[in-house]
């Protein structure tokens, strides 16, 4: 072979290995497998829209209160104990009050003796008048007689008045309860000392009704009127998934103002609880029907993302690739979200895998 044939040899072989190389960018490209997600249908078609009231249970306003001791002493008896059923009037405790007892006890003596008294005064004027009548007695002593009977009258509506004071101090001795309730706690163990300063030996509250009290945003709270009819659970999570049925319930109040603190407006759900089912503290949840949505598009909430002004968007598959598509979310409820905006009945929207995909990304559709 001739010397310039051999020196090109080696350069026609790099020549040709070359050619036949693919482009590394090519073969990545190629290589680089899809990302793979997951959609569900857009659908369309009426929508209930009911709110959800998450909240803790408590008595009604006015039925919820703490005894106190109003005379200073000692705790004598105590008759109930935390969770025990009282009826209106029930005597529930005693505060040892020696010098009210003798209090009452020398006021009653004094109205006997009073009694007795204006009882003497009456029979007098009568007997006297009768006298003068007849010529026998003066008018002196028929002025006189009437004097004496307006004098014990008078003397008899004191004494009176010295029971009934006397009964009151007594009365504040005993503590009974103002309603037909359940004693919620006891502060004071018997044969303590209290002292008269009305505070708390026993907390009593009526079972039925409760409320469920729930802080909701002013746009929630607004839907709300006074008078809806709702639905009551109540209890942990799985209590509530035992229970048969939920509890029929209704708005009864929409505050006027918002919290403070924290910008939510207070709402109270009133349900009947004959059987003590429910309980004061328990946590629970009340369901209020809004309106409805007669021809609304719903997605799954899991396809809702953040678009670029802040507001929310769609992934759509749409032959193979993804597409966003921003949307206002008219509200969310059991999962899913009412959106409007340019999405077909139908349509694929991805649930899961979206997040970070650029926009006309090829996408695997898994099944």
């Amino acid at each position: 072979m001739p010397p310039e044939r051999r020196r090109l040899l080696p350069l026609l072989l790099l020549l040709a290995l070359a050619c036949k190389a693919p482009a590394p960018a090519a073969e990545e490209e190629a290589s680089a497998p899809r990302p793979r997600v997951r959609v569900e249908q857009v659908k369309r078609g009426p929508v209930e829209r009911t709110l959800r009231l998450p909240g803790a249970l408590a008595p009604a306003p006015g039925r919820d209160v703490r005894l106190g001791a109003l005379v200073a002493g000692r705790l004598a008896r105590l008759d109930v104990a935390e969770g025990e059923r009282v009826r209106a009037g029930q005597l529930l405790g005693v505060i040892e009050a020696g010098p009210s007892r003798d209090e009452l006890q020398q006021a009653e003596a004094g109205l006997h003796e009073a009694g007795a008294a204006a009882e003497a005064a009456q029979a007098k004027r009568e007997r006297t008048e009768a006298l003068l009548a007849r010529g026998i007695a003066a008018r002196q002593d028929a002025e006189a007689a009437r004097t004496d009977e307006a004098t014990a009258t008078a003397a008899l509506r004191r004494a009176r008045a010295e029971v009934d004071l006397a009964r009151r101090k007594l009365a504040r001795s005993e503590l009974r309860a103002p309603f037909d309730g359940v004693v919620l706690s006891v502060s004071v163990a018997q044969g303590e000392a209290v002292e008269g300063n009305g505070s708390p030996v026993l907390e009593v509250a009526a079972v039925d009704p409760l409320e469920l009290r729930a802080l909701l945003p002013p746009e929630q709270a607004a839907l709300l009127r006074v008078g809806m009819p709702a639905t009551l659970r109540a209890g942990s999570p799985e209590a509530q998934a035992e229970a048969q049925a939920p509890l029929g319930a209704q708005v009864v109040a929409v505050s006027p103002a918002a919290d403070a603190a924290s910008g939510h407006v207070l709402v109270r759900v009133r349900a009947a609880n004959p059987a003590g089912a429910l309980r004061p503290g328990l946590l629970g949840e009340a369901l209020v029907r809004v309106g409805s949505e007669p021809d609304a598009l719903s997605v799954p909430s899991s396809a809702l993302l953040p678009s670029e002004d802040g507001g929310a968007a769609l992934a759509l598959v749409q032959e193979g690739k993804a597409h966003r598509v921003p949307v206002a979310v008219r509200f969310e409820q059991g999962g899913r979200a009412v959106v409007q905006g340019d999405v077909a009945d139908g349509a694929s929207v991805i649930v899961e895998g979206g997040y970070s995909l650029p926009e006309g990304s090829e996408v695997e559709v898994l099944k």
